[in-house]
């Protein structure tokens, strides 16, 4: 049973999550009163901005999940706002226990946010208590954060989307993974098979192109890739919730664990981090409006339409290139299991011929034969 005042704060949200539109006009149309519950800095004889996104923190993590237009919302298993939050005391209970197992990168100073070194040598700590309490840009760092976990969202995908559910680290660990593709599409059919290959030629393609895939992991920067895949092969052997349902493991399956809509929990889990990335830029500039004194003693804050177009630009830049990315998934997605098909439909014509071959040759011998009988 939601508490009254959890569900108050759940209709901010959705009511945040509404007036966030893709338009680029109205993009970040947010009202100081409607979001007065999140956070009110009147009391604050010197408002920060780490005051600002620790109300922030506070208050999303302590709401609930919700489903909205068949996809679920839940800011514990967002890798935004818990890299966000936790340099602020705050974190998901969803990552906490298993930090590094899921970040590579996880402090300020490894995100973008410290040691910003200007062309004149100063080094500047942002977004950390000092001479300076407000000297945070975040319409600069707040979307680097975001693109990148975008970023190694779609390098961690590609590989699954081509069969690789786990790491492998000999041929065998590969063919199991092969099989479990191909009879997933192919109504039970193992290509590689238990010891022979039953299409030795499409085996092989199989085992270069995860092989090839899996180089993607490479590039990931802020999460850990090889943790998630082995925090990943553990939750497949319990019952993990996935699909539309408030205790639904985003994460999980958007990555790994849905084998039969891969794509639609992949979808969820981006719109999960844009969600509350949208939410948090809108609260942001809602607040600055609200504060000006957030500006005071601020040298790398200009003024508010600075950082509302730098917000916007990085916003719609963002977007169109996440749509990008999940077209081209959605392609391949699509594609390759017609391309193994193919190969193993070339490879059944190759066997039916070979298996005509000796059948038609013998006859082609006979019937010279017979007929010299006959003209005898």
């Amino acid at each position: 049973m939601i508490s009254r005042r959890k569900a108050w704060k759940l209709g901010i949200l959705l009511a945040c999550l509404a007036s966030l539109s893709f338009s680029y006009t109205q993009a970040f149309s947010f009202s100081s009163s409607s979001l007065r519950l999140l956070v009110d800095l009147d009391s604050e004889k010197n408002p920060s901005v780490r005051k600002l996104i620790g109300s922030y923190c506070a208050s999303v993590l302590e709401s609930p999940s919700f489903i909205e237009e068949q996809f679920v919302y839940n800011a514990k298993q967002s890798v935004f706002v818990h890299l966000l939050c936790r340099n602020f005391g705050l974190s998901s209970p969803y990552f906490a226990d298993q930090e590094t197992e899921y970040f590579k990168r996880r402090d300020f100073n490894e995100l973008w946010f410290q040691d910003i070194v200007t062309q004149d040598g100063y080094q500047i700590d942002y977004c950390t208590p000092g001479f300076f309490r407000n000297d945070c840009d975040l319409s600069v760092n707040i979307p680097k954060l975001f693109n990148e976990i975008m970023n190694d969202y779609v390098n961690m995908k590609q590989p699954n989307i081509y069969g690789m559910t786990k790491n492998f680290t000999t041929d065998s660990d590969i063919i199991s993974q092969i099989n479990l593709f191909s009879s997933g599409y192919f109504d039970g059919l193992e290509i590689c098979g238990n010891k022979d290959p039953r299409y030795p030629k499409t085996c092989k393609m199989m085992q270069s192109t995860i092989k090839n895939v899996r180089n993607a992991l490479s590039d990931v920067s802020v999460l850990n890739a090889s943790g998630i895949l082995a925090i990943s092969d553990t939750k497949t052997k319990t019952n993990v919730s996935c699909g539309t349902t408030g205790s639904a493991d985003i994460f999980y399956c958007g990555l790994y664990g849905d084998r039969s809509s891969r794509l639609v929990s992949f979808a969820n889990l981006t719109y999960n981090e844009l969600f509350y990335y949208r939410l948090f830029v809108g609260y942001y500039l809602s607040m600055l409006q609200r504060y000006p004194s957030l500006f005071k003693n601020n040298i790398y804050m200009t003024d508010y339409t600075y950082i509302q177009k730098t917000f916007l630009t990085q916003y719609i830049r963002s977007k169109d290139a996440l749509s990008l990315s999940l077209r081209m998934m959605r392609d391949t997605y699509t594609a390759f299991p017609f391309h193994v098909w193919f190969s193993i439909y070339q490879e059944d014509l190759d066997s039916l011929w070979s298996a005509l071959s000796h059948i038609v040759r013998p006859i082609y011998t006979l019937d010279p034969k017979l007929r010299n009988v006959q003209s005898q």
